[in-house]
């Protein structure tokens, strides 16, 4: 019987006036669906968890000491090369107590074709033969000494540079160009014009760093600033 009436039902609806209602509604069911597809998307990229990068207090202190250190790194670098400006380093052959030694040893410098200062503090006497600006520039030297048996050690020494026959023998050693004060020559006596003229040379022409002739000017100046 109620199949019957279903069949009744069917039957009296005109399907013709009913075709728009039928269309619209499956229009609007596609959009909903697509709509809720879009929609579900959506909130789920932006409902995923992001990554963060948390930055924790240990880390920053880390990034805080290591700018410390550099800073104090660089500070040391500076502090460094300022010392080093008034440093030079002299091929030193020891002490000895009799002029006599001094002599042998002088002796055995000349058969290699060296020259050599003398120095005497406190009664005894120190030798030296070579004077450069770095510890490196000597090292060939030592080795030439070494090959001979004649006793030798790189010396570091400090120079005042507020005294200016330093300060232009410094530059002089590290073969730095430079112009001297015009005042300069009457802190000479005339005794001492030929040591004047070794500093005019050094200043205004250019030797190898171990040439016999600028270490003869080097030596000499080097014992008479000392004496």
């Amino acid at each position: 019987m109620k199949g019957k009436n279903f069949k009744d039902i069917i039957k009296k609806i005109d399907f013709k006036k009913v075709q728009p209602w039928i269309l619209l509604t499956l229009i609007f069911t596609v959009l909903g669906l697509s709509f809720g597809k879009v929609l579900d998307t959506f909130l789920v990229s932006t409902n995923e968890p992001k990554e963060t990068v948390e930055v924790t207090g240990k880390e920053t202190e880390n990034e805080a000491e290591q700018a410390e250190e550099s800073a104090d790194k660089d500070k040391a670098d500076k502090k460094e090369e300022e010392v080093a400006e008034n440093k030079i380093f002299v091929m030193q052959h020891g002490v000895y107590e009799t002029y006599e030694n001094v002599l042998n040893l002088a002796g055995q410098l000349k058969e290699i074709g060296y020259n050599y200062g003398i120095l005497k503090v406190d009664g005894k006497y120190s030798v030296f033969s070579y004077i450069g600006g770095t510890k490196e520039s000597l090292a060939e030297v030592q080795e030439t000494l070494k090959a001979k048996n004649i006793d030798s050690f790189i010396k570091e020494v400090e120079v005042p540079l507020d005294d200016l026959k330093w300060k232009y023998f410094v530059q002089a050693v590290k073969q730095i160009p430079y112009d001297i004060d015009e005042d300069f020559i009457q802190t000479f006596t005339d005794d001492e014009m030929h040591i004047w003229g070794y500093y005019v040379t050094l200043a205004t022409s250019s030797f190898d760093a171990t040439s016999v002739e600028r270490q003869k000017m080097l030596l000499e100046i080097y014992q008479w600033l000392n004496g």
